[in-house]
């Protein structure tokens, strides 16, 4: 498992997180932020998620073993929705562009976006990345990774309440009007 197919979806993720991290750093300042006592849960959640999506198998041989066979279609299609995943969330990201915050947040200036990726759906980054785990889940077959996109999955449902709620409160009849017009994650689905 530990050739170079697997070490090709670890850099790919990589650099997920080298974007992420160095993007964060241009962002405009907090008027109002979630509680700690709700990120924390999140914080903990991405981090259980990740470690069930790439190395399983450290957390037991139940969670790295496979649940489906490991064959050439199955990785490359996977690769292929997790370079689709990705784009779809770094244009999600770049649209946003100082708005973005990894957390629940009002900015200084905040601007409702409706533009790009944010035309078809509300949270296009929840989208992109819960595509990416699709790929890798598809790529690397193991029941770990089910129980990664599972716990992802409740962080992005839990997230997307608090956002809304604080969205709704800040912008009112624009945001509502927004809601009405686009899905959550998925076009035509939620």
């Amino acid at each position: 498992m530990f050739d170079w197919r697997y070490w090709l979806i670890i850099s790919i993720w990589a650099v997920w997180e080298i974007y992420w991290g160095v993007s964060s750093r241009s962002v405009k300042r907090a008027a109002s932020k979630e509680p700690l006592l709700t990120r924390v849960p999140v914080l903990i959640g991405l981090l259980v998620s990740f470690i069930l999506l790439l190395s399983p198998s450290w957390l037991g041989s139940f969670f790295g073993a496979r649940f489906m066979p490991e064959t050439n279609l199955a990785y490359f299609a996977g690769l292929a929705l997790l370079v689709f995943g990705m784009y779809w969330a770094f244009w999600a990201r770049y649209t946003l562009g100082r708005n973005w915050s990894g957390r629940v947040t009002i900015k200084e200036d905040h601007e409702l976006v409706t533009a790009g990726p944010y035309r078809h759906v509300r949270h296009p980054i929840y989208t992109g990345v819960l595509s990416a785990y699709a790929g890798t889940i598809l790529a690397f077959g193991q029941v770990g990774n089910l129980f990664a996109i599972s716990i992802m999955f409740i962080v992005f449902s839990h997230k997307i309440r608090l956002e809304e709620q604080m969205l709704d409160a800040h912008f009112g009849e624009r945001y509502a009007a927004y809601k009405r017009s686009t899905h959550a994650l998925l076009p035509l689905i939620w």
